[in-house]
């Protein structure tokens, strides 16, 4: 072990207040030089100087020491007789609070500053209300814990030799506190909520609304308006928390305009756009016009709003009743010009029009367009109707061009008895005289039928006769004997150039008509059978119908009347082969007297009949047929009473 270095000599032996002298650092050669040199060889009186410095900087240092620590001694007690109390040269603005322990300074504090509590708010709405609020229901007061910890704290860092130089230093200086002045503040924004609540108005959006007769009022928008409570809350705050507030603060109560979701304007334009929506809406095809009124379609506009804006809406399924209605004026068959015979020659008459279907889905499309050009600001005006048109087969003014140049192009007649067969000639002039003046216009169909329409509810008509199973029975048909009509207007057709469409043979070859040529029409429940043709010239045909008494007889007569047309016809290749025999039957009726005799119908052989019929367009064959005839034999029938 090495052994520690001895002291050098002047630092053993040095006394109580000398200073050691202290040895240099080896790396200072000069320093250890002058230490190694030794005292003898070391001039006198640097010696005795340098000992000297040495040995009064020792002794000044310890005489601080020494007075440092009795002051040390004598502040520690003085610090120590404050403990638990507040340092000297503490106050609160002008209250002393030095020396005094927490429950005195809190005493002096609540005895000093009990003013606080004592005062009120006066608090003025935009109307004119006034609200008073007292400090004691906010509970205003001097925050007398938190001076209290503040007082306590001055002049005392928590550092004890810190605290030393502190609290001396603060009862030389002394502390000055400010009052901390605090209240409920839950308080005060419970009352400001209650008189924002009697003050606030909440804004009315502007409304548009049906009235009566399909107009539109307009509900104006209204202002609202809140109290700015943040603002308000914030002033009051500032003076409450003041030490120099006075004990009545009066506060005008701050305001804040809230504008409607919905101004008025906006309602004004949406009513603007109703009103063209609703105005009536004109619905034409050339001349004529249709009108869906305004109390139609207000009923159908209402009101939606959506980001601060009213828009009119269209009832798009209401439109669909109006337009049942409407399909209803609109639609309409076609109507070909009239002739009529006047004095011997054929006139023009009634007008033609056309024939029209109204297109619902297109028409509604039409009227939602409209709509939303109206809605959009364009003016009301008035729409096409969308229709699928059908022309008339003849014009009023083809009419007129026509008639002056009509004449009689081919006639045909028939005669016939007037007997109970044919309800007295009833079941044949009463539709001839139905079909007397039809026109068939260019392009057109006559159909029998179509024509005559419910025999029933013509003039004359009645029961007659009707073949069935070679039998004929005198009142066996409503409307017996109408073969006549058909058959003689057939005939007067095809020989002015009409083109036969519907022909069907009788049940009995009669020799009244041209063998093969009879059309007969009949009616059985749903089942028909008619006559028919079509005019495929240029030109109308007016049909005319005649009628002649000839002694026991009467004749039929049909005239076609026409411009003109270049047509001729040919019967040719008429071939008859006569069939079973027909004999004459007697029938026994007991329903009539002895002594009845009545002869229902002469037998008629049966027969076969073919016959080839032509039509040429202006020397040129247009159209061709043979018909072929099949005809029973019907037995003559004399019917006897034998009744009582």
């Amino acid at each position: 072990m090495t052994e520690p270095e001895p002291l050098p000599v002047d630092a053993a032996s040095a006394g109580p207040g000398s200073a050691p002298e202290i040895e240099p650092a080896a790396g200072d050669p000069e320093l250890a030089a002058l230490v190694a040199s030794g005292s003898a060889d070391r001039p006198a009186t640097p010696k005795r100087r340098r000992r000297f410095l040495v040995r009064f900087g020792v002794s000044f240092a310890l005489g601080v020491l020494l007075a440092s620590g009795v002051g040390v001694g004598v502040l520690y007690a003085w610090g120590q007789q404050y403990d638990g109390r507040v340092l000297p040269g503490v106050h609160v603005g002008s209250t002393q609070l030095g020396g005094l322990t927490r429950e005195e300074a809190e005493a002096t504090i609540a005895s000093a500053y009990g003013w606080v509590g004592s005062g009120r708010i006066t608090l003025t709405a935009p109307d004119g209300e006034v609200t008073t609020v007292p400090y004691a229901d906010i509970h205003r007061r001097v925050d007398a814990p938190a001076l209290l910890d503040a007082a306590f704290a001055a002049g005392r860092q928590g550092e004890p030799l810190a605290d030393l130089i502190g609290a001396p230093r603060a009862a030389l200086h002394g502390v000055t506190l400010d009052s901390a002045i605090t209240y409920d503040r839950e308080a005060l924004a419970a009352v400001v909520d209650t008189l924002a609540a009697a003050i606030d108005r909440t804004p009315g959006d502007a409304t548009v609304s049906a009235a009566s007769g399909g107009t539109f009022t307009v509900s104006p928008a209204r202002t609202g308006r809140a109290v700015d409570k943040i603002v308000l809350l914030a002033a009051l705050d500032q003076q409450l928390t003041a030490q120099g507030t006075p004990a009545s603060i009066a506060v005008d109560v701050p305001i804040s305009t809230v504008a409607p979701a919905v101004d008025t304007a906006s309602a004004e334009a949406a009513k603007a756009a109703a009103d063209r929506m609703a105005a009536d809406l004109v619905i034409h095809r050339g001349d004529e016009h249709w009108t869906i009124a305004r109390a139609s379609l207000a009923p159908l506009i209402s009101f939606s709003t959506a980001a601060g804006r009213i828009t009119p809406v269209l009832d798009q399924s209401g439109l669909d009743p109006i337009l049942t209605t409407l399909t209803k004026k609109v639609n309409q068959t076609a109507q070909d010009a009239g002739l009529k015979l006047v004095d011997g020659h054929i006139v023009a008459t009634t007008g033609s029009r056309e024939g029209r279907t109204l297109n619902a889905d297109a028409m509604k499309a039409v009227i939602l367009g409209e709509m939303g050009a109206r809605q959009a600001g364009v003016v009301a005006a008035p729409v096409e109707a969308t229709v699928k048109a059908v022309d008339p087969k003849m014009t009023s003014a083809e009419a007129k061009a026509f008639a002056g140049k009509m004449r009689v192009i081919s006639s045909f007649s028939v005669y016939y008895f007037v007997i109970v067969n044919n309800h007295f000639g009833g079941n044949i002039e009463a539709p001839a005289t139905k079909i007397n003046g039809t026109v068939v216009p260019p392009g057109g169909i006559f159909d029998f039928w179509k024509v005559v329409g419910d025999l029933r509810k013509l003039p004359g008509t009645g029961p007659g006769n009707a073949i069935e199973g070679g039998k004929i029975t005198v009142t066996g048909a409503f409307g017996g004997g109408i073969c006549t009509t058909s058959t003689t207007l057939f005939n007067a057709a095809f020989r002015a150039g009409m083109v036969p469409i519907a022909r069907q043979n009788h049940n009995e070859f009669i020799n009244r008509y041209p063998p093969g040529l009879d059309a007969t029409v009949w009616i059985v429940g749903g089942t028909k059978q008619t006559m028919s043709f079509r005019n495929d010239t240029d030109y109308p045909i007016l049909i005319q119908r005649t009628i002649r008494n000839d002694g026991s007889r009467r004749w039929i007569t049909f005239k076609i009347w026409s411009v003109p047309n270049g047509r001729t016809y040919k019967i040719t290749d008429r071939v008859i082969q006569y069939g079973p025999r027909a004999i004459d039957t007697t029938v026994k009726d007991p329903t009539k007297p002895v002594g009845y005799v009545f002869r229902n119908n002469a037998p008629a052989d049966g027969a076969k009949v073919w016959v080839t019929v032509s039509i040429y367009d202006h020397g040129k064959l247009h159209w061709r047929k043979r018909y072929f005839s099949n005809y029973p034999a019907v037995n003559g029938v004399t019917v006897v009473g034998t009744g009582a």
